[in-house]
C-alpha cells in the first residue's frame, strides 16, 4: 500500500493526473457548447437563417438536409 501511495504523490503522477484532468475538463466543456449551440458559431448563422428565411434559402436547405 505505501509503494501505491508513493507512486501517487510522486510529483510526475501528480503533473500527469493535472494535465489530463485539465483535458478531460477542456473536452467536456467543448462537447457542452456543441451541443447546446449557444456558442458554436454556426448555431448564430443557423438561427439568423432561420428569422430571416428570404436572405438565406439556399443555406438552410443545406442545413436541413
Amino acid at each position: 500500500m505505501k509503494k501505491y501511495l508513493k507512486v501517487l504523490l510522486h510529483p510526475v503522477t501528480q503533473f500527469n493526473l493535472l494535465v489530463v484532468g485539465f483535458l478531460i475538463l477542456v473536452q467536456g466543456l467543448h462537447t457542452h457548447a456543441h451541443y447546446t449551440m449557444s456558442v458554436d458559431t454556426d448555431s448564430y448563422v443557423h438561427n439568423y437563417c432561420k428569422k430571416n428565411l428570404k436572405q438565406c434559402k439556399r443555406i438552410i436547405s443545406n442545413l436541413e438536409d
